[in-house]
């Protein structure tokens, strides 16, 4: 079985993402995610969006809960 990962993108990079056919969740308070993805796709993924000049990393999604890990700083409503 595939151990699946997240991988946490710019937000300027969701059209070069979904231009290698990934789905890309955007929310304003987790940022900007591809869900889900076997690691070793995930892997190839980080490496393309690396060659377009972005910066892309795999979060290993070991919780198992499906959320983004939150931010250390919440914002403030």
């Amino acid at each position: 079985m595939s151990d699946f990962v997240d991988v946490a993108i710019p937000t300027n990079a969701r059209a070069a993402a979904e231009s290698m056919g990934l789905t890309v969740q955007r929310s304003m308070r987790s940022g900007t995610w591809v869900r889900r993805l076997p690691r070793d796709e995930a892997e190839i993924a980080v490496e393309c969006l690396r060659d377009f000049g972005f910066a892309a990393r795999i979060v290993d999604n070991a919780a198992g809960t499906g959320q983004p890990p939150e931010a250390d700083n919440p914002r403030a409503a």
